[in-house]
């Protein structure tokens, strides 16, 4: 049977969801907008919706080859993936490998300096809260998650983490930082959302020091950033 796009269901900075004819279905589509911490005149790129889908295919395919459960079924066309449709848990996880973006201010870390164990953070996922971080005790006791469900999304995300930044190595790229967001399909935990160029921060290990944090910082480099990582990534 075709799969038919139905309502759109939520629609972010770098893709919109539909629901599909089946009700366990949806469709992820990628957007060309270029993401609000972008600085950059131009406010879409070209192609870039294709890239990050297919990024995510990759990824998402990786990990299902390393036993890690994900709403990931097919690509449809480009720039469009199907996807299973999951209870999905509001609460986003931030993992950092190196110090950068709001970790050196918090802390007052020199940039790049690689942390001796990742850190997990966790944030709610409401806007009129303003997104705020939160522990497992907000879990729990707001009800947003059980004490089971964020043990196994601790384990799932350090798994993740340690596989990808396996995978980029050999790809000659450092991963910086990570978001990821998880779902429920009955008792099991899924990884959900997206992995694409949007929502992970790469060095480049090809560049010397003081250039690794290249990639998207040069507004008129934006799309060439997008098609280099694309290639080394899906390769």
């Amino acid at each position: 049977m075709e799969i038919r796009k139905g309502k759109l269901l939520h629609e972010g900075h770098g893709k919109k969801i539909y629901a599909t004819q089946e009700n366990d279905k949806m469709i992820l589509h990628f957007k060309d907008d270029i993401p609000p911490w972008i600085k950059s005149k131009s406010k879409t790129i070209k192609g870039k919706g294709n890239i990050n889908a297919a990024v995510c295919e990759t990824l998402l395919k990786f990990l299902n080859s390393y036993h890690v459960a994900t709403h990931y079924l097919e690509l449809i066309k480009p720039g469009e993936l199907l996807v299973q449709a999951l209870d999905m848990i509001p609460i986003q996880v931030q993992i950092w490998n190196f110090a950068s973006g709001s970790l050196i201010k918090r802390f007052h870390l020199k940039k790049g300096a690689p942390l001796e164990f990742p850190i997990l953070e966790y944030y709610l996922k409401d806007q009129l809260l303003g997104n705020p971080m939160v522990n497992e005790d907000h879990a729990y006791s707001l009800g947003y998650a059980s004490p089971e469900a964020m043990k196994a999304i601790d384990m799932m995300a350090r798994k993740v983490n340690a596989v990808l930044k396996s995978y980029f190595h050999r790809r000659r790229l450092t991963l910086v930082e990570l978001n990821l967001e998880f779902g429920r399909v009955k008792d099991q935990i899924i990884l959900g959302d997206d992995i694409s160029l949007d929502n992970c921060r790469l060095w480049d290990l090809e560049a010397d020091q003081k250039e690794q944090d290249r990639f998207f910082q040069k507004a008129e480099n934006l799309g060439e950033d997008y098609k280099i990582l694309e290639e080394r990534i899906c390769s």
